[in-house]
């Protein structure tokens, strides 16, 4: 068993101490809406371990990006004191059965401790008895959220309380995971894309048009100060969202007081303070609503918004459901392994096709079908569709073309 905890301050910089976790109240909805916003300002990111922590009923929540061959450091992480970190990198790390091998892991998988070997065996082990229990840890989890490059994201949550996860905990966990990537993604590319600014390029935009998602910058007007590709696309097709003299609409009144109504929340006009929230725009039929995901920026620089400060801005992630995903194919044959035909079974399933209709699309017999979505589970740490739509959506958030 591995230890947890601590925060992420930047994608490739050392991790943060995540606040120490109080009682509290959460909501999955706003949760998810504060992961979008630490995407965009790395120190909202304690404050989101420690909520994220009180919904699973964890102590601690880490969240942190790790070189893949690297040593695990544990130097900054909240509830490991620096003698047992010290004791960690020098000899009981080679010991650890589990935190070591996340970033290995694909990406999305999660794994607790009771899970990796018998109960009994775990407990006597040398690890447990010397370095696990004298610290209090009672069990952990631990989760591959992001393999990029030569990184990987690994979420680890620490439990002291003598009870083991329960199955509704591990649930919000895998439910968050994408949400999770997705931030960490637009971090790592405006990270980069900043560094390029600063030099003079026009990397900003560029990172975020290579996005699948429409992200949108607009003020507590809906006032549209940025659109990248893909929110673009979305505007000039006018179908849910448009954009009226340069002012963001939905397809009907209500939507779109509705989402201006967001919008002002996000942006600082309601007495109750800044706070993000999301809606579905609906769509001419056949098309399914657009996920529209709405957060209050900070007053930090932004990448491709010439406005200086960002008070009062505020960000949209639009998802298209439906989108088309380019390159997700050629992308699981290089994270898993598939075949051209598995990846192409597993893209039709990632639509919410059923056996019988995939193999009607791709004109073969239900029986392959049924063979190739064995093999796609079993290669992409997968058990159920569900399980497969949503690492679908989670690997094609950057364009293919």
């Amino acid at each position: 068993m591995g230890p947890t905890t601590a925060a992420l301050a930047a994608a490739t910089a050392p991790v943060v101490r995540s606040a120490h976790v109080e009682p509290g109240d959460l909501e999955m909805g706003g949760l998810i809406d504060a992961i979008y916003d630490a995407g965009f300002d790395t120190q909202r990111w304690p404050d989101v371990c420690a909520r994220i922590a009180r919904r699973i009923g964890a102590q601690h929540v880490n969240l942190t990006m790790v070189r893949s061959e690297s040593a695990f450091p544990l130097d900054d992480w909240a509830g490991i004191d620096a003698p047992f970190a010290h004791s960690y990198a020098q000899h009981y790390g080679g010991f650890d059965p589990l935190l070591p091998q996340v970033r290995r892991w694909p990406a999305g998988t999660l794994v607790t401790d009771t899970m990796l070997r018998p109960q009994a065996s775990h407990e006597r082990s040398t690890f447990v008895q010397e370095w696990v229990r004298p610290q209090h840890f009672y069990t952990v989890a631990f989760a591959n959220v992001l393999r990029e490059d030569d990184m990987a994201g690994v979420f680890g949550a620490l439990r002291h309380e003598t009870r083991f996860f329960s199955a509704d905990e591990l649930d919000a966990m895998r439910a968050l995971l994408p949400h999770l990537r997705n931030a960490l993604r637009v971090q790592r590319h405006t990270a980069r894309a900043t560094v390029s600014h600063d030099e003079g390029g026009t990397a900003p935009a560029d990172a975020l048009d290579a996005l699948a998602h429409g992200v949108l910058i607009v003020d507590a007007d809906a006032r549209i100060l940025f659109a990248n590709r893909a929110a673009t696309a979305q505007l000039a097709r006018a179908n849910g969202l448009r954009s009226e003299q340069a002012t963001l609409a939905a397809a009907t009144a209500a939507a779109t007081q509705a989402l201006r109504g967001l919008i002002e929340r996000a942006a600082g006009r309601d007495a109750r303070g800044r706070t993000g929230g999301a809606m579905l725009i609906a769509r001419q039929p056949p098309d399914e609503p657009l996920q529209a995901l709405v957060s209050p920026l900070g007053t930090h620089r932004h990448a491709g918004i010439a406005h200086g400060a960002c008070s009062g801005m505020v960000m949209l992630i639009v998802i298209d459901p439906q989108s088309s995903r380019r390159g997700v194919e050629t992308r699981l044959v290089s994270l898993f392994g598939l075949t051209p035909a598995e990846a192409r079974v597993a893209c039709e399933v990632g639509k919410g096709l059923n056996p019988k209709d995939v193999a009607e699309a791709l004109q073969v017999l239900p029986s392959t079908v049924r063979t190739h979505l064995h093999h796609v589970f079993a290669k992409t740490a997968t058990r159920r569709q569900a399980e497969l739509m949503r690492l679908i959506a989670q690997i094609a958030i950057a364009r293919g073309d």
